[in-house]
């Protein structure tokens, strides 16, 4: 492994065997380097190029070069103390900045601006972790910040404690295919906030999550994950801050082009928070028509609210997130039951809304065993689910989805209401009992 150092206003050889002679661009310092190799990168570094600029360190996605920015006037080699993130690397006018791909990369302490686009990357073979930089859009005609932007595979991205400014409402985040995680963001946006921040390209699906990622910013107006994917993509958002007039996510367009679950995010001192966007509907936690010794986080009782759209069908009903119950039993018969209410004035038939239970039903292998309190074949006539129990805070007709089993080993059920009755409303009491 050899250190190299990288600093603009270097008058040396431009070796970059020291801060004397560093060299004084990133470009020119990753050209011809091996593998191992490592890039200090000086705290007052301020590079500007006036035309596209790809990045090319010699690391692999096995090997990961490392890029770290530094007080030139610390020791030598640098150590923890003299971490920084003041350098910067500019592309002006209408050009882009590029993260090639085919290589592995560490950023730390670095902000990178693009006038016209920024690409991580251009093809296939990426890792990519970017470290307490920014990434900043400073031309008003520019892109949306791309992730695998050319619809490509085997890319990861990650920013841990790195910002985002945008210069324009119409730009944000395109995920193309990549596994982006971004996390452990105070104050995450900066600059003009776009419209909608994370959308995906047409015909490639990508994977996003985002943890402890402040987007208070993002406010009436505003959307944080787009509906436009014309195939399979994922967003979570968990345990982050919001703004409490932001519009979670757009309504998607087709079963399994967008699933979207937001836990524990939003905009107060609360632990309960969840949100699930699906082509199906949504399901939102509720505090208001909530079971009497129902379901709670310990202090505030809680259910959760489901409303489907008018796309929900027994084949393709929205589902909640699974309820898990341990259960200790085997060799005799379990019912797993959980309460509803909805305002449907009679109890719902079992082809509208039902439970699937999954348990270990092979006392010889952890094969997952099925059943469930709906119709047995779509040949078959519904039948009401049967009259529940307890005291709601609202709403008029309780009912119960109670499932019958014989699990085989001890572990953890599985709970899953399905919800197939068009364009209606059911609260869920999110507390499975076992008898």
């Amino acid at each position: 492994m050899t250190a190299y150092y990288v600093r603009s206003g270097a008058g040396g050889a431009g070796t970059g065997a020291d801060w004397t002679n560093a060299y004084t661009t990133l470009a020119a310092a990753f050209s011809g380097k091996s593998v191992g190799d490592v890039f200090y990168i000086s705290d007052d570094h301020a590079e500007s190029t006036a035309g596209a600029v790809t990045l090319s360190p010699p690391g692999t996605i096995a090997n990961l070069t490392q890029v770290i920015c530094v007080n030139h006037s610390g020791s030598v080699p640098p150590v923890a103390a003299d971490l920084r993130a003041t350098a910067t690397v500019t592309v002006t006018g209408a050009n882009n900045l590029t993260f090639a791909g085919g290589t592995g990369v560490y950023y730390k302490g670095i902000i990178f601006s693009g006038a016209s686009s920024i690409t991580m990357p251009n093809t296939a073979n990426f890792v990519g972790i970017f470290e307490d930089c920014s990434l900043r859009m400073t031309g008003a005609g520019a892109t949306k910040v791309g992730i695998a932007a050319s619809g490509l595979d085997t890319v990861l991205v990650e920013w841990i404690n790195t910002t985002l400014s945008c210069a324009a409402t119409t730009q944000g985040i395109k995920n193309a295919g990549a596994t982006f995680r971004w996390r452990n963001t105070p104050s995450a946006l900066l600059g003009t906030i776009p419209t909608t921040l994370i959308e995906w390209n047409t015909g490639r699906g990508g994977d996003t999550v985002l943890k402890g990622v402040d987007l208070s910013a993002a406010g009436s107006g505003k959307t944080i994950v787009s509906n436009t994917a014309s195939c399979a993509s994922r967003a979570q958002i968990i345990d982050c801050k919001l703004n409490a007039s932001v519009t979670k996510s757009a309504v998607p367009t087709a079963p399994g082009s967008v699933d979207v679950d937001f836990y524990r995010s939003g905009s107060s001192g609360v632990n309960y928070n969840y949100h699930r966007e699906r082509y199906a509907g949504t399901l939102d936690e509720e505090l208001t028509i909530v079971r009497t010794g129902g379901a709670s986080d310990g202090t505030t009782p809680l259910a959760w609210k489901i409303v489907t759209s008018a796309n929900t069908t027994w084949l393709t009903p929205f589902e909640c997130q699974p309820i898990a119950i341990w259960n200790d039993v085997t060799g005799s018969s379990v019912t797993a039951t959980v309460q509803c209410i909805w305002g449907g004035g009679a109890v719902p038939n079992n082809d509208e809304i039902w439970g699937d239970v999954e348990y270990l039903g092979d006392a010889s292998s952890p094969l997952a065993s099925f059943v469930n309190d709906s119709k047995a074949t779509a040949l078959t006539t519904a039948a009401g689910q049967t009259a529940g129990s307890g005291t709601w805070g609202g709403s008029t007709t309780k009912f119960e989805l109670a499932v019958t089993f014989t699990p085989q080993q001890k572990g953890w059920i599985f709970f899953t209401v399905k919800a197939a009755k068009a364009s209606s409303t059911f609260y869920i009491d999110p507390k499975v009992t076992l008898t």
